[in-house]
């Protein structure tokens, strides 16, 4: 993963650390991994697939950044936590270190799915964000 995605990332997690919904479910801090552990303490989240695509034009660089959150619950609902996760980001305020620029973020995508092990659930956020940065003119 690049600079602009992990400050994106690191953002969200910030966010998330922040929201007493989000903290009320996953703990405080939010148990929230790169990968996904199993023997994590349940409910927990990890991040999924990411997919980047650059785009541009005369003068500025755009990038659009497809984020997975994956919630997982054994014995439980991940329903809630999805939605505390989408609640918290729909209006967050993310300041992005220079030179990119947070255009939009928003959670593209949300379901719960059941899994082998039907004692556990896993939830499922998709992000999509754009940002952008001017090009140097020389």
């Amino acid at each position: 993963m690049s600079g602009p995605e992990t400050d994106l990332r690191a953002a969200v997690e910030a966010v998330l650390a922040l929201d007493a919904g989000v903290t009320g479910l996953l703990g405080d801090p939010p148990r929230l991994s790169d990968t996904r552990d199993p023997r994590a303490a349940y409910p927990n989240a990890s991040w999924g697939r990411a997919e980047t695509l650059e785009r541009g034009a005369d003068g500025v660089s755009i990038a659009e950044h497809r984020l997975s959150l994956e919630i997982w619950c054994r014995n439980g609902d991940p329903a809630p936590i999805v939605a505390a996760i989408r609640a918290a980001l729909f209006e967050a305020d993310i300041d992005l270190p220079a030179p990119w620029t947070l255009i939009s973020l928003m959670p593209a995508y949300c379901d719960v799915f059941t899994t082998r092990d039907l004692r556990v659930k896993r939830g499922l956020v998709r992000l999509k964000a754009v940002m952008g940065r001017v090009l140097d003119q020389a």
